[in-house]
């Protein structure tokens, strides 16, 4: 089951909602209409504003402007990575912010600077548009104190993004600054430790201040700087690899005039998942131990495999980077990818021969 909602398109990028994102909204209307209280002397908060069904009303506005303003925060970023030919798959909006699926991360320090300080840049332009737009009004008015919060919240967006930890953009800052000084894969292991050490500290002062929220953020910033750290790992160690160096040239194939109840000998007895579906030379499809399971036992014997093959084909050239069959997999969910040459099946590559390629090249064990 999907657990995100798309709400529509912006600059041709899909923005979607997650689940979670719907709990955030109603906590935030419920925190802020519930409080008040002064904050750089201004107010902070709707508590004070009668009758109750204005102050959630108000704070039901501004919970879904200030998450607004965190999908701009985003869309800053993915607007300076598509003007530089970077595709940007979706715009996710989770609970603890938004998320830009970027099909990958430029290795040009000067680019990824530009697009690692753009949503920063954009709150902080938002906050102090907010601002200046709260003095214009009296400092008690429900607009006057909506705009106050959003943009004090879009200063304080701005500085936490700039922290030098990933996942944050200042991670991606502080390892685009090294990257000029530096070979890509340190910059991101000098990057990604500063960061883990900013997690330990966080997680300290949770831990001693009982701040629950402090010690998740500790967590996400730890997890977050690990997981970067490895994918950069894992890409630097594939560069230069290609598709044919690692793929398998003796495929099994399967007719698709095959019974599933010859199929299930077949994958019995060679221990194959799967299997290219080929007639008259020419690739049609691709079965799988899935497709055999939909189908009840005593109806195997009269399917053929051409019923439940799957005839939407992902495939990849001999030629590509062994890179981008490991993003065509994460991307498609799928576990191995045909290799066509000249409109010819000359291979089959898995996730198994791309960790093996991923551990001969880095000297690590990635299974694990």
């Amino acid at each position: 089951m999907n657990s995100s909602l798309q709400l529509g398109k912006i600059m041709g990028i899909p923005v979607q909602l997650h689940w979670s994102f719907l709990l955030v909204i109603l906590y935030i209307a419920w925190a802020f209409a519930s409080f008040s209280q002064p904050i750089l002397g201004r107010s902070y908060g709707f508590g004070g504003i009668e009758p109750s069904s204005l102050r959630w009303a108000y704070s039901l506005i501004f919970s879904l402007l200030l998450f607004t303003c965190i999908a701009l925060h985003e869309l800053g970023h993915s607007y300076i990575a598509l003007k530089n030919g970077i595709e940007i798959r979706s715009i996710t909006l989770y609970f603890f912010g938004g998320v830009s699926a970027m099909e990958e991360i430029p290795r040009n320090p000067l680019l990824e600077l530009q697009m690692a300080f753009a949503g920063p840049a954009l709150s902080g332009i938002l906050g102090l548009m907010a601002f200046l737009l709260s003095t214009l009004l009296d400092e008690g008015s429900p607009i006057g104190i909506m705009l106050w919060m959003l943009g004090f919240l879009n200063i304080i967006l701005m500085l936490f993004n700039l922290l030098p930890a990933f996942p944050m953009d200042g991670g991606r800052l502080l390892r685009a600054w090294f990257a000029t000084r530096m070979p890509y894969i340190k910059a991101t292991q000098r990057a990604a430790s500063i960061g883990k050490l900013f997690a330990i500290m966080m997680f300290i002062l949770g831990l001693f201040s009982f701040n629950f929220i402090l010690l998740f953020v500790a967590f996400f910033v730890y997890v977050g700087a690990s997981e970067e750290e490895a994918a950069t790992q894992i890409n630097v160690s594939l560069e230069g690899t290609r598709v044919t160096d690692i793929m398998s040239t003796e495929v099994r194939t399967v007719d698709p005039e095959m019974t599933l109840a010859e199929l299930k000998e077949h994958m019995f007895k060679e221990k194959h998942r799967g299997y290219p579906v080929v007639s008259g030379g020419e690739m049609v499809g691709v079965v799988t131990l899935t497709d055999l399971q939909k189908v009840a036992e005593k109806d195997r014997a009269d399917t053929r495999v051409a019923e439940v093959m799957t005839r939407k084909l992902y495939v990849i050239a001999p030629s590509e980077e062994a890179s981008a069959a490991m993003k065509m997999m994460n991307k498609m969910n799928i576990c191995r990818l045909p290799v066509i040459e000249d409109g010819r099946l000359v291979g089959i590559v898995s996730r198994e021969d791309l960790v093996r390629a991923i551990e001969l090249c880095s000297g690590q064990d990635w299974k694990r």
